[in-house]
């Protein structure tokens, strides 16, 4: 990446709402977060216009520790921007869900069967502690806005909530498995 395209990168980031930046292009990973993302974690998009091909821009819940910007770059790290990551407490984020696709669940025909997906990247963990009950149990309900779940991304943990009433038919992942953005998490049928 050379330098005019960090900068510009940098001064979209500052004039932008995001809470935090990643930028990887050709082997080149530039992440940025700001001091405020500490107090308060937002997940949001930043488009890369013209950016060359394969290269995304993107604003999340989750940066690694060490990313920095080099002194040759001519940028400076300071205005706002804090590259270090710290423990933040629980947030919720929302559940990402879509109907059975061919599958009979145990209503009729499969009606109202619903599979929750990961809407973020980390260890996925059925109760709040290993000494805590599961969440969420295989035919247990669920009530709208219940935590199913949590997912640590970064040593912050996300509480996973449902967004509708439910009953959980599978639970699709173990307890400790990491799990990938939009990967299928339970199996539920609306109520």
């Amino acid at each position: 990446m050379d330098d005019k395209a960090l900068i510009s990168l940098f001064e979209l980031f500052q004039k932008s709402d995001a809470a935090e930046m990643k930028y990887a292009a050709n082997g080149t990973v530039f992440e940025v977060r700001r001091k405020e993302a500490f107090a308060a974690v937002s997940a949001a998009a930043v488009q890369n216009p013209g950016g060359p091909a394969g290269a995304g821009v993107s604003a999340g819940a989750g940066v690694s520790a060490g990313a920095g910007v080099s002194a040759g770059a001519g940028v400076s790290a300071g205005a706002g921007i804090h590259l270090v990551s710290q423990s933040i407490p629980e947030t919720v984020v929302p559940a990402a869900h879509t109907p059975c696709a061919g599958k009979a669940g145990s209503g009729k025909d499969g009606a109202g069967c619903e599979i929750i997906k990961s809407p973020i990247v980390g260890t996925f963990y059925r109760s709040a502690s290993p000494d805590a009950p599961p969440f969420a149990e295989v035919g247990k309900k669920v009530g709208k806005n219940q935590k199913l779940c949590i997912i640590e991304a970064m040593k912050m943990m996300n509480a996973l909530e449902s967004e509708f009433d439910c009953v959980v038919e599978k639970i699709l992942v173990n307890n400790g498995d990491l799990v990938e953005f939009d990967q299928a998490l339970f199996e539920v049928r609306r109520i």
